[in-house]
């Protein structure tokens, strides 16, 4: 998913999505809780397309 968007991911506490371009940080995961928490970058001018795009991968599967 982060090539769609011209991005790699780099792992520390949790997955962080940079831009390849300059190593800009646009979203990060945090999920060691029960739930998880998507932080994104303000001004990037896919927020909305990669919060809907993380939310649809995230998604747990159907039992």
């Amino acid at each position: 998913m982060a090539e769609e968007y011209g991005c790699y991911v780099e792992y520390g506490a949790y997955p962080h999505l940079k831009l390849h371009e300059n190593d800009q940080e646009v979203a990060a995961v945090q999920d060691w809780t029960t739930f998880g928490t998507v932080y994104l970058r303000l001004g990037y001018e896919r927020t909305e397309e990669l919060l809907r795009r993380l939310a649809a991968v995230l998604r747990p599967a159907a039992p």
